[in-house]
């Protein structure tokens, strides 16, 4: 299993369906695994539940990828999934880590003209200084990942050199 990581905005639903589509893997995005499960919408699940009861049923849900998909999956993470509970062990454990750095810059660029509704996100006036923030926090859990790459610079051809078995 590939578990791609990193802020919202960076890429992990983009470059999880290039690597899937290009290494005839399995793709889940786990935003819509547990939106579909759930039969409602992140934003929904935010408002009804909080972010801590949103954050168990994303570790439930990341249990249960875990144990039921293929080992030839590629799974594009929510930004916050490394950094509650011990997600970031059962990855680690389960296989390939891969942590897409970014830039702030480059996560507004990307997230100006997102129609996704990203529950952290909403009504915050500053996005920069609230995703540097966002970022400071979750460096560290981030940072556990196998591999790091840099957005900006990455091609399927970054991602054979880390992992020539995908």
């Amino acid at each position: 299993m590939i578990f791609l990581i990193g802020m919202p905005g960076t890429g992990k639903t983009y470059w999880g369906k290039k690597l899937a589509d290009a290494y005839d893997q399995e793709f889940i995005d786990m935003d819509a695994y547990i939106a579909k499960k759930e039969k409602a919408e992140i934003a929904t699940l935010f408002e009804i539940e909080g972010e801590e009861g949103f954050r168990k049923m994303e570790n439930v849900y990341l249990e249960r990828i875990i144990a039921t998909a293929p080992e030839n999956t590629v799974i594009a993470c929510g930004g916050g999934t490394p950094c509650f509970f011990k997600n970031m062990e059962m990855m680690l454990d389960a296989g390939e880590v891969i942590y897409l750095q970014s830039t702030t810059a480059h996560l507004v660029n990307n997230l100006k003209n997102d129609t996704t509704q990203r529950p952290l996100l909403k009504g915050k006036s500053n996005l920069d200084e609230y995703l540097d923030k966002l970022l400071t926090e979750r460096k560290e859990d981030y940072e556990l990942a196998q591999h790091i790459l840099q957005t900006e610079d990455i091609s399927l051809t970054t991602f054979e050199k880390i992992m020539p078995h995908v």
